[in-house]
């Protein structure tokens, strides 16, 4: 297979930061979390170990994506493994699924987040343990989307074909050979008419759904909480709970955008592409991917730079003291740590 070299190395790149950062990471949440981090440890921990494993099966299956015409195809690119076309099918699948489970892992971060800041009441039902009750839609969707994506990206010969002369054109790959997820969602017939392949657009239309689900959840706490945090608390709160509040709305605003830019915008323009019967998109289709190979180095890096108790940690310095503020709720201040 001809991978092109710059996916290759920023593949590699974003798998030995994610390891390092993430395992950094949960070195300094076992180690310096202190109390006031509450159940919001075991979320942040969780994240981390799904990441580690993300990681791994991106730099694994080597991911790339490519768009000619009305047709989509995500094959597996691996020079690691030898993989057969039909367990790639799976893979394909696999890793679409896990790309969907981080982007909702990030709503189930956000509902946390809201009900710290905005809803306290609801904090009773994610005591401890109970706080990874929030993993339950989000493993759920993603097995949704899994099996989802197996049914509507199942290759056919007339995919394959096709794909096949713009894939070998690209990148030098058979269409016919690799394990691939991949649909045609319509095509111009003999005769001129439209001819809808109505299987692939219904099976996209779920993955819409899924991915509009979350990215609109995150909005909704986002502004919420932004709003509570500038809104109502400026002005209520002391100067050192409202220092409080000003770090977290930083912290909101720095791990809303990382996603946003790098994984949802991209995604989205280039799955509608297809439906435009664009001729041709060329390796900027791998954009996504791009942004997948590194989102788990930024957000983990993220958290490490922003929590002060780690950052102080990971600059190997003597840890700053710990602000003791009796009016805030043992919650607010878990919210402020994540």
């Amino acid at each position: 297979m001809c991978i092109p070299l710059e996916f290759q190395i920023i593949q590699v790149i974003g798998f030995i930061l994610s390891e390092v950062f993430h395992f950094t990471l949960l070195f300094l949440i076992h180690t310096r979390a202190t109390r006031h981090f509450g159940s919001y440890k075991l979320l942040m921990a969780s994240f981390s170990i799904f990441s580690i494993l993300y990681a791994l099966v991106e730099v694994l299956t080597q991911p790339i994506m490519h768009i000619s015409g009305t047709g989509l195809m995500l094959y597996v690119g691996t020079t690691f493994l030898p993989i057969s076309k039909e367990f790639g099918h799976f893979i394909a699948a696999f890793y679409c699924s896990t790309f969907g489970i981080c982007v909702l892992f990030l709503s189930a971060h956000f509902f946390y987040r809201y009900s710290a800041v905005c809803s306290p009441r609801l904090l009773r039902h994610l005591h401890g343990p109970k706080v990874l009750r929030l993993l339950m839609p989000v493993f759920f969707l993603g097995a949704l989307m899994f099996l989802n994506v197996t049914w509507f990206g199942e290759p056919t010969e007339f995919k394959m074909h096709y794909m096949r002369e713009s894939l070998k054109r690209e990148y030098g790959d058979d269409s016919f050979e690799v394990g691939q997820i991949s649909s045609v969602f319509y095509i111009y017939n003999s005769t001129g008419s439209l001819e809808f392949f109505w299987k692939d657009c219904l099976g996209m239309a779920v993955v819409y759904i899924i991915l509009s689900i979350s990215i609109s959840t995150i909005i909704y706490f986002s502004l919420n909480i932004f709003r509570t945090v500038y809104r109502h608390t400026k002005h209520r709160k002391s100067k050192k709970n409202w220092e409080i509040h000003r770090q977290l709305f930083q912290t909101l605003i720095i791990q809303t955008l990382i996603p946003m830019c790098i994984l949802f915008i991209p995604t989205g323009f280039l799955l509608t592409l297809p439906f435009f019967d664009v001729k041709y998109v060329g390796r900027v289709t791998n954009a996504p991917g791009v942004g997948a190979s590194l989102y788990p180095a930024l957000d983990a890096l993220t958290a490490i730079l922003m929590i002060r108790e780690f950052r102080t940690a990971f600059k190997c310095r003597s840890q700053a003291p710990i602000m003791k503020i009796s009016s805030i709720r043992d919650t607010m201040f878990t919210n402020f740590h994540s």
